[in-house]
């Protein structure tokens, strides 16, 4: 509710906006940047207030409270006119109207590749707090907070079996089915009134089988069980075809996730990729002919 509020309100005001002379009073007392009527704030230091004013010029460090270099990149905000909602609406966050007044900011910067609307609440006599954190950061705070993980390998034979694969016999190959390793898996954050909500679903896993070969399997594979001796996986499996070097082959498996995330005016897709590894022996059985000689 909160975050729609926010995109409505930026709907109307962009519709409405006044024309304004360059140099001339914008909305709130300052310098109008063009002739949209927009009042440009600029940030000094990510996680730190800003003041209201016209953009820095030149390509160097912004300038953090005491006169220290940030490294950071600059965010600028456009400080846009609007009608706030009434006292009590949630886009207050408990403030009065006597205390202060809603700025309604669009802000870019920080990975953000459109404007996103900010409403941030300026006590009366302060500067406009201008918001650090663009909805691509807390994308990628989001993503971070899944925790996702390699496979998590389960073959069949085993890799610890001291004969694993025989030449010829299938190999079963999954992963243990958690969260983190076969999801979908879903995390939001949230910066104020931005909430961006990131979601990841296994698309394959990419199973490298230490003899040249790669198999890709959709999905996590299928548990091997006893009753299932000598029968191929249905999802994921594979069949030696010969010696690997050293009798022992060095299986890579490598997880490659879909991410999609949205909010704050925002939205786009990434992908990511993560492998564990195991080593599975492998062996030849020979039989022999015992029947002589007609």
């Amino acid at each position: 509710m909160l975050k729609g509020s926010c995109l409505l309100a930026v709907g109307l005001v962009t519709a409405a906006l006044p024309a304004t002379a360059y140099g001339q009073a914008g909305p709130g007392g300052c310098k109008s940047a063009g002739t949209r009527g927009m009042c440009w704030v600029e940030a000094t230091d990510p996680g730190r207030p800003g003041a209201a004013g016209s953009p820095q010029q030149g390509s160097g460090p912004a300038q953090q409270a005491g006169g220290h270099a940030s490294g950071r990149p600059q965010s600028a905000c456009v400080d846009q006119p609007w009608t706030p909602p009434p006292a009590g609406d949630p886009l207050w966050g408990g403030h009065s109207p006597s205390e202060g007044s809603l700025k309604l900011l669009i802000c870019q910067g920080g990975g953000a590749l459109q404007g996103w609307p900010r409403v941030v609440f300026a006590p009366n006599g302060q500067p406009v707090v201008v918001p650090q954190v663009s909805p691509a950061e807390l994308a990628e705070q989001a993503i971070s907070a899944m925790g996702l993980s390699a496979p998590d390998i389960r073959l069949a034979p085993p890799a610890e079996s001291p004969h694993g694969a025989t030449i010829g016999f299938p190999v079963w190959m999954w992963t243990a089915r958690r969260e983190a390793t076969v999801g979908p898996i879903t995390r939001t954050a949230s910066a104020g009134s931005i909430t961006v909500t990131a979601t990841a679903t296994l698309a394959k896993i990419d199973w490298s089988m230490g003899d040249g070969a790669t198999t890709s399997c959709t999905g996590p594979g299928t548990e091997f069980t006893d009753g299932l001796a000598g029968q191929q996986s249905p999802t994921c499996g594979y069949v030696y075809r010969g010696l690997v070097a050293g009798g022992v082959a060095a299986i890579n498996a490598t997880s490659r996730w879909e991410i999609r995330w949205s909010g704050g005016g925002q939205s786009a897709f990434r992908t990511m990729t993560l492998t564990s590894s195991a080593r599975l022996p492998v062996r030849e059985i020979r039989t022999l002919n015992t029947r002589g000689p007609r």
